[in-house]
């Protein structure tokens, strides 16, 4: 079996060539062929950092900060009434929006760095969950004897160095030494980091769009790459503005990675460190605006989103590809003014939304799409 019910034509391929063949070939088994127009396909991306419960928030605080327990502080006394708002629509339906916003663009694996899953939601996108959270040295002083367990056997995921500090670097390598037993450690964010510092982690993962913002810093991506995996993360929207695709293009005016290794820090390498072996029919088709490939690439929008398949099965398509091939894409739903249409019931989470006060779906879709 190829990829799912179609093949597509006339898309250029960035990625792995065991995706393409599935994705491109045409395979006598008489599955009908797409041709999207002048398009680019690509695997699925993975998200290494998000929080799903937090992406009802608009970015909130007052920055810069110099440490990310300041605006902490600033959320928690400023913003009690959006707070207990959001806290007030049930976990499941938070956990979809965080999954919605994703699939929007493009990710069809996501690093959930929060509580456990409920068992029985099924979300559009795939969910990371083979390791061990701790929040951060700062806010969960009991985090370390995570380091303890040694029999689980699973990374421990902590924010690290999320401040601009020498006491926020301390605190953080001081974490780091109390991994006696050497399970493997992702560090998030590590903008205090020093060169020195990056081979303590297994992993750092790059969340720009929140650094920037925040802190009006971020991590040293071409110090950690030498030292380090580093992977590609989001962080929700309370910290975050912008879509996937600004923090993409923050990330690339910054340097530190090459086009290929930042494309490689949402696709192969995450692939590999996650553990993900069998994305073979995950990928992404956008419009294509620009010539080179990279360019092409780094110039997508969530607009230009026209299809997403997750394990083979079609999770997003444009309104445009719907039109075209009703048969196969009608009964996805769509969500909102966005065009865009999506497996999973919109008008529930429209409906669980307009019960509290505050809290505007459309608002929401608009931070998603990166159109507000």
């Amino acid at each position: 079996m190829t990829t799912a019910l179609f093949h597509l034509a006339g898309t250029e391929w960035l990625g792995g060539d065991d995706n393409a063949r599935r994705v491109l070939q045409s395979c006598n088994d008489g599955l009908p062929v797409l041709d999207l127009g002048p398009t680019l396909g690509f695997p699925g991306l993975i998200n290494s950092h998000d929080h799903l419960e937090f992406n009802c928030y608009p970015p909130l605080g007052s920055p810069p900060y110099a440490d990310f327990t300041d605006w902490s502080v600033d959320v928690q006394r400023d913003h009690r009434n959006l707070i207990d708002a959001v806290e007030a629509v049930p976990r499941r339906a938070r956990l979809q929006i965080g999954a919605l916003k994703n699939l929007l663009w493009g990710v069809t694996s996501v690093a959930h760095h929060g509580g456990r899953m409920p068992s029985a939601l099924e979300l559009p996108v795939g969910i990371i969950s083979n390791f061990d959270v701790v929040h951060s040295p700062e806010l969960e002083q009991s985090g370390r004897l995570q380091f303890l367990k040694a029999w689980r056997r699973r990374p421990v995921a902590a924010h690290i160095g999320e401040a601009t500090t020498a006491a926020s670097r301390r605190r953080a390598l001081d974490f780091a030494r109390s991994n006696v037993f050497h399970r493997r450690l992702i560090g998030i964010h590590g903008v205090a980091l020093e060169a020195v510092d990056f081979s303590r982690f297994d992993a750092l993962v790059w969340c720009p769009g929140s650094n920037l913002n925040l802190l009006h810093k971020t991590l040293d991506a071409g110090s950690a790459k030498g030292e380090t995996t580093v992977l590609f993360g989001t962080d929700a929207t309370i910290s975050a503005p912008g879509t996937l695709w600004d923090h993409l293009r923050a990330a690339r005016r910054l340097g530190g990675l090459s086009n290929l290794e930042l494309f490689e820090s949402l696709t192969g390498s995450a692939a590999r460190f996650w553990g993900l072996r069998d994305l073979r029919s995950d990928f992404v088709v956008a419009r294509r605006r620009e010539r080179e490939q990279w360019d092409a690439f780094f110039s997508i929008t969530p607009a230009d989103i026209l299809l997403v398949v997750c394990g083979g099965r079609a999770v997003l398509a444009d309104e445009t590809v719907v039109r075209a091939y009703p048969d196969i894409f009608g009964s996805l739903t769509p969500v909102g003014a966005s065009q865009k249409r999506v497996a999973m019931d919109i008008d529930d989470l429209v409906s669980i939304l307009g019960r509290s006060p505050g809290l505007d779906f459309a608002a929401m879709m608009s931070r998603f799409t990166g159109s507000g």
